[in-house]
């Protein structure tokens, strides 16, 4: 375990040694986790870019203005994009090749409660089932995998020519990482079984997968997969339901929030502390290139779990091949909704 003080010791350390120019992406940052992971960075970093991929920019502007009182060195530049749609993610990835020779640090929290509600960028709460049908996007992907899993892998995709340009380039996913299930071998874009539970289970294990996949073709990048436990954000409080649910749906979701807030006040630490540990992860030379794993109290997971069959049956080659595959599919029924 990484004790918070170290976390925070290291953070100081690196801020002391100036370091200058690094361009930075944030995918879900608009709150919650990555919005306290992006302020803490600014703190961080000299002359920083950070672009940050979100859904409304005058929603954004208190936040922008935020960034640029606690680093008035920084710049940021907001791509307005909705993530759920691989098309918007190509979209915002060549505004950054267009600008910049490398990136340094990607960093993804983006995600989607199954229940057609909010954002959320607290992955813990997708371990909850929950009693509404799948919502699929104009290119044909369910709302929440397409968030979770395959609009970030799209994001490490487009950027890889230049985090290869980068000394040090750095990915972070904060989803589940550690906390890989075994999948519908048969089914890993569940097209037959979908269901609240297995979005999360697929979701984690096959980011997993790619990310060793990945780190195996370039082995100067590090892909770094966490999980960040319980944290005290407002996600639950802003959780309403459909206009269309009954009764009884609507105080289960009410006995719902009321039970993780105070999980949450008793277990979780705040999001300020996670947006530390973020930071670190961002930045210590605690993890050397390659794809880690890491859990709520930054330690490397190294227990294989499930992982270790799927490795044996090459699934990390198969899992990128799959996820290539829905790339052109999905960009393609996009296209073809847009003509006609």
């Amino acid at each position: 375990m990484v004790e918070t003080t170290a976390i925070r010791e290291c953070n100081a350390r690196f801020t002391s040694e100036q370091h200058a120019g690094l361009v930075c992406v944030f995918a879900g940052a608009t709150s919650g986790i990555g919005a306290s992971t992006l302020e803490r960075m600014a703190l961080m970093l000299h002359a920083p870019t950070f672009y940050v991929l979100g859904r409304s920019a005058a929603r954004f502007a208190s936040q922008h203005a935020k960034l640029e009182s606690l680093n008035p060195s920084c710049k940021v530049v907001f791509l307005e994009a909705k993530v759920s749609l691989l098309s918007n993610v190509d979209s915002v990835c060549k505004q950054i090749t267009a600008a910049e020779q490398k990136v340094d640090c990607l960093y993804m929290s983006p995600g989607l409660i199954p229940l057609n509600g909010p954002q959320c960028t607290c992955p813990q709460v997708l371990n909850l089932q929950t009693l509404t049908g799948r919502v699929d996007t104009k290119e044909g992907l369910e709302t929440c995998f397409a968030i979770s899993y395959y609009s970030r892998m799209r994001l490490v995709w487009n950027l890889l020519p230049l985090l290869r340009q980068s000394p040090q380039p750095r990915v972070l996913t904060v989803l589940n990482g550690g906390r890989e299930k075994s999948m519908h071998d048969e089914d890993i874009g569940l097209e037959q079984h979908w269901s609240p539970l297995a979005v999360v289970n697929h979701s984690t294990t096959m980011t997993s997968l790619a990310f060793e996949h990945l780190a195996e073709n370039d082995k100067q990048i590090t892909f770094l997969h966490a999980f960040p436990g319980w944290v005290r954000t407002d996600i639950f409080a802003r959780l309403t339901a459909p206009e269309s649910s009954g009764v009884a749906w609507r105080v289960t979701l009410a006995a719902i929030r009321g039970l993780v807030a105070v999980v949450m006040l008793i277990f979780g630490m705040s999001a300020e502390d996670s947006g530390e540990r973020q930071a670190f992860h961002l930045t210590s030379d605690r993890y050397s290139p390659g794809a880690w794993r890491i859990s709520p109290k930054s330690d490397q997971i190294s227990a294989p779990g499930v992982l270790e069959q799927y490795r044996e049956r090459r699934w990390p080659e198969k899992v990128w091949e799959h996820t290539l595959r829905v790339f052109d599919k999905a960009l393609a029924i996009g296209s073809d909704s847009v003509v006609n």
